[in-house]
C-alpha cells in the first residue's frame, strides 16, 4: 500500500511523533522513508541558539552561529530597522544534525531504505516539490512545527501539504 513514505524533519515535537508513527507505518508495509529538512530561515540567532540548546547540539552549531551578522532592512522604509542573518553554514549544519537524530530514532525498526534531503525556500512548496520527485505514496507531517507564530500568519505548512498533495497526507498533533 506504502511504498515510500515522506516525513519533513524540524526538530519539533508535533514533527517528532509523525516520524514515530511514519516509522511504524513503514516497518508494517516495508516501505522507505524520505526525511526532508528545510532550513530554518527567518529565524533569529537567539532563537536558533536557544533551540540548538533544547536539542542539546549547542555545541555542535555554535561556532556557525557566532558569525551572525546584523544587516539594515532594507523592505523598511525609515531605515532604523535591522535584520540578523544567520550564515546558511549554521542553517544547514542544524538541518544535518536534526537529521541524523531523525536517523538513529528509527535505528531499530526494519525500514527498507532511508534517505535524507535539505532544501531552502518555503517549507510547503519545498516538501511538495520532494514528495514529486521522490514519488512518495504518503506524507506524515507534524500538525505544527517550529515556526508556529509564521504560520498562524502565513498559513501553516501542514495545512498547505493536505491541500496540495497528489498523495494521501497524515498530520500528527
Amino acid at each position: 500500500m506504502f511504498g515510500k513514505i515522506l516525513v519533513p524533519i524540524d526538530g519539533s515535537g508535533p514533527s517528532d511523533r509523525a516520524l514515530r508513527l511514519a516509522g511504524d507505518i513503514a516497518e508494517k508495509f516495508d516501505a522507505a522513508l524520505v526525511l526532508i529538512h528545510v532550513l530554518l530561515r527567518g529565524n533569529s540567532a537567539v532563537a536558533l541558539r536557544e533551540f540548538a540548546e533544547s536539542e542539546g547540539f549547542f555545541d555542535e552549531v555554535k561556532k556557525e552561529l557566532g558569525d551572525t551578522e546584523i544587516m539594515p532592512d532594507l523592505s523598511i522604509a525609515a531605515g532604523s530597522a535591522a535584520i540578523e542573518v544567520v550564515p546558511d553554514d549554521a542553517l544547514k549544519k542544524i538541518g544535518h544534525l536534526l537529521l541524523e537524530r531523525a536517523e538513529s530514532s528509527v535505528a531499530e525498526k526494519k525500514i527498507s531504505a532511508i534517505k535524507t534531503y535539505i532544501r531552502d525556500g518555503g517549507a510547503a512548496e519545498a516538501i511538495l516539490q520532494c514528495a514529486q520527485e521522490e514519488n512518495v505514496d504518503l506524507i506524515v507531517t507534524g500538525s505544527r512545527g517550529v515556526g508556529d507564530l509564521k504560520s498562524i500568519l502565513l498559513g501553516s505548512v501542514s495545512h498547505k501539504l493536505a491541500e496540495d498533495s497528489e498523495c494521501p497526507c497524515l498530520v500528527v498533533k
